[in-house]
């Protein structure tokens, strides 16, 4: 598994695990059973050999992660059907390492599908490593466990010619030890191709410094016809693919990347997008 390190990690978290749970009980989700310029994505180094190519507009940073110690405390573990349960972070290895990016659990028929961008992580069988996803993680604890990804789908402009404009990715997970499959324990958010942005939307990151996820609420802008802006303070690396989430619990954005921490950008999700999942979600 490898991923691209593109973003400085700056300032103190804004918001925890409580905000997440505020943005769950505003969204409608599958429950569980039972002027621009080019962005810098905001991936973070998990000590791994380069990923998928970047644009050549991208200027990659170096930010050093953390590692003070953080107070530890009691697990949580969020009510499945909400944010708070299915989003998490992406691990190297295992959640005693650092994450380098967020993704999300998408809606799929398998019940097995996570979304983020798609520099975060490398396209094919054999690309995978050792990457793990991490549902609702906060404070070393990852309440619905750590879980394998098997195979990793993204499109072909992106992963060969670095084109931002598809930097998106979805990844199909393990079953766990049980025979379940994330889908499950967590429930997920549908994904919405039509290419909807200037609305409202949550958006919860988990920046590489820290053991809490950032969640902030904000009005998306149109940029240009394949780009959408999100400005919220606080987003930097780590934040990469993170689910931008509309008021009635769909996903209509990736965040990517942003010039700042202050300003985040996503792809609009149409054809592109849709066409992915469909080749995602048809493979077994």
């Amino acid at each position: 598994m490898a991923v691209v390190d593109k973003r400085t990690v700056v300032t103190a978290v804004l918001c925890g695990v409580a905000a997440l749970g505020a943005s769950a009980a505003m969204t409608t989700v599958v429950p569980a059973a039972g002027g621009t310029v080019a962005a810098h994505p905001k991936s973070a180094p998990s000590g791994g050999v380069s990923s998928s190519p970047t644009s050549r507009s991208q200027s990659p940073k170096q930010p050093q992660l953390s590692k003070v110690p953080r107070p530890s405390s009691s697990p949580v573990i969020p009510r499945p059907g909400g944010p708070s349960a299915f989003t998490g972070p992406l691990f190297e290895g295992g959640v005693d390492g650092d994450h380098f990016c967020t993704a999300t659990v998408v809606h799929s028929p398998g019940r097995n599908l996570i979304v983020t961008a798609g520099h975060c992580l490398v396209a094919g069988k054999g690309g995978v490593g050792s990457a793990v996803f991490a549902p609702a993680y906060a404070n070393g604890v990852a309440p619905y466990g750590a879980w394998k990804l098997e195979e990793v789908y993204e499109d072909e402009r992106w992963t060969d010619d670095g084109n931002d404009d598809y930097d998106l990715a979805f990844a199909r997970l393990a079953p766990d030890a049980s025979g379940r499959n994330i889908e499950d324990l967590t429930g997920a958010a549908v994904l919405d191709t039509s290419g909807r942005t200037g609305e409202e939307v949550t958006v919860t990151g988990y920046p590489a410094d820290r053991k809490v996820p950032r969640t902030c609420t904000a009005v998306s802008i149109r940029d240009k016809a394949t780009e959408q802006r999100f400005d919220c303070a606080d987003f930097p690396g780590g934040t990469s693919g993170s689910a931008w989430i509309a008021r009635d619990g769909k996903i209509v954005g990736i965040l990517t990347g942003g010039d700042t921490d202050d300003v985040s950008t996503s792809t609009v999700l149409g054809e592109y997008a849709a066409s992915l999942y469909a080749r995602a979600t048809s493979a077994r």
